[in-house]
């Protein structure tokens, strides 16, 4: 009898626990479950994905893997359905190429399965057939040293022969000359896949260095006359590294600059004023820096709205929210309106936020509270996080920080990056006894190593505004977090 591997049998169980509470109705077809999926991204059709995932359907296997990767709770499961859908080679291949793209969003994931991928790669023939050959440069993507370059320039020479719309030939290239540290040549293939491949934001970004901010920016604002010619995707995503650049540049406002203000005290009084007048120019540049690339961010962003695209608006809801002072509840709530006809369940999560504004007349946490108590009987992923956000804004009483650390720290137990993130941004920005840089450092870290992309720059600005010393206590933190993590 053959044994089946250990990621196969964690599935089989997985699968058969769902399975065995599924409702009655379920049961739609792959067909049906696609064009749902279609109609609304956030869809409930795991339940019906997990019994044609029983049945071995590979298909259905890779969809539900799609699905679940979408839950920043549920990577790791989605790491073992894609295996199932591959079948050492003999099921889905695109399923390896499907599972190559999650790793790569999360480092800590993709160390642990190098081993596996490197396997997986002599299990089919790379060149056999378009499928194959796509499925092989998804993982040279995340693994380049699987391959060698005279490998991969023959992969992406067939590539461009078979390859006819939506082509990532220059990420490809731009992956291939990082690789081999041709770094100029990398910078300018990043900048041409960014015509194309969403994913290149993200790596031109990294490839950027210690200058990555201000060079970013001054290259959206070199791009905005190209702004109508790139894929709205694209658009929306270095709309919001923008937004995330400017957001996390205000941590170093709420951050005691060093001297501290104990080492200030000992100054003599002259020296004392002109240390103070200093920070508090550092403070001002900060402040107008941060002003100004949400004005970039929301250029970028306001295009792909414009266009429809629904997690563009999702953003802009989040950034009027954020803002409030700036924006109105009457406008966020006909941007909401807009996003409900597509994405009903997100709409009405988004709700959720517009009902804690405090400055606004649409304040209501009771009104909030409702809408989290619906979409948890519906079954959202997210309705336990925005009730951990209820709780941290204060919404049925003063600001509860504690319950809300509380609450995220439950969804971190069974691996939610996000909720480490929310972690990071409590201790980061809160006041009082839950304000703790350190313990923000070392979450931020563990959301970066889960893949949470907005933590990686929380995690660098606060290496710029923290002493030396807690930057070493927050890494002994985050060592004993990562410990501690969901295997």
């Amino acid at each position: 009898m053959k044994l089946l591997p250990p990621y196969a049998t964690l599935l089989s169980a997985a699968l058969l626990s769902i399975s065995l509470s599924a409702p009655a109705n379920a049961g739609q077809s792959l067909e049906q479950i696609r064009y749902a999926l279609f109609k609304d991204p956030a869809a409930p059709v795991e339940a019906d994905l997990r019994l044609l995932a029983e049945r071995d359907d590979r298909a259905a296997q890779h969809l539900l893997g799609n699905v679940l990767a979408s839950d920043p709770a549920k990577t790791r499961e989605a790491v073992q359905v894609y295996q199932s859908a591959f079948d050492d080679g003999r099921g889905d291949i695109a399923a390896l190429g499907s599972l190559a793209r999650l790793l790569d969003r999360t480092p800590r994931l993709r160390l642990e399965h190098a081993a596996y991928v490197r396997e997986a790669l002599q299990q089919f023939a790379h060149e056999r057939d378009v499928r194959s050959l796509n499925t092989s440069l998804e993982v040279f993507v995340a693994y380049p040293e699987l391959f060698t370059p005279q490998q991969t320039n023959t992969l992406i020479e067939l590539y461009d022969r078979s390859c006819l719309l939506q082509c990532s030939s220059d990420l490809y290239r731009a992956v291939l000359a990082e690789r081999l540290q041709r770094f100029d040549e990398a910078k300018t293939w990043y900048e041409r896949a960014m015509m194309t491949d969403v994913r290149a934001v993200d790596r031109y970004y990294t490839l950027l260095g210690e200058q990555q901010d201000p060079l970013f920016a001054a290259f959206a604002r070199s791009r905005v006359g190209e702004i109508n010619r790139m894929p709205v995707e694209i658009v929306h995503r270095i709309g919001t590294q923008l937004d995330s650049i400017s957001a996390e540049r205000s941590v170093g406002l709420r951050y005691p600059l060093p001297p501290s203000q104990a080492e200030l005290d000992q100054l003599p009084e002259a020296q004392r004023d002109l240390r103070r007048e200093q920070i508090d120019q550092v403070r001002t540049e900060i402040e107008n820096e941060s002003k100004t690339l949400r004005g970039d961010a929301l250029i970028w962003l306001d295009n792909a709205v414009s266009r429809g695209w629904v997690p563009a608006m999702v953003a802009k809801v989040n950034f009027m929210t954020s803002s409030p002072t700036e924006n109105s509840a009457e406008d966020t709530a006909a941007l909401i309106d807009r996003i409900a006809e597509s994405e009903p369940t997100r709409a009405k999560a988004l709700r959720v936020s517009l009902h804690l504004v405090t400055s606004w007349t649409t304040l209501d946490p009771y009104k909030a509270q409702a809408l989290i108590d619906e979409l948890a009987e519906a079954q959202y992923r997210d309705a336990t996080l925005l009730q951990g956000d209820l709780y941290s804004h204060g919404g049925l009483d003063e600001p509860d920080q504690q319950k809300a650390l509380g609450i995220y720290e439950g969804l971190a137990a069974g691996g939610s990056s996000t909720a480490y993130y929310r972690m990071a941004s409590v201790y980061s920005s809160a006041r009082a006894i839950c304000y703790d840089p350190v313990k923000a450092y070392a979450y931020a870290r563990v959301a970066v190593d889960y893949g949470d992309s907005r933590a990686r720059n929380l995690v660098r600005e606060l290496q710029r505004t923290m002493p030396h010393g807690d930057i070493e206590k927050a890494l002994l933190v985050h060592a004993t977090l990562l410990k501690d993590a969901p295997q």
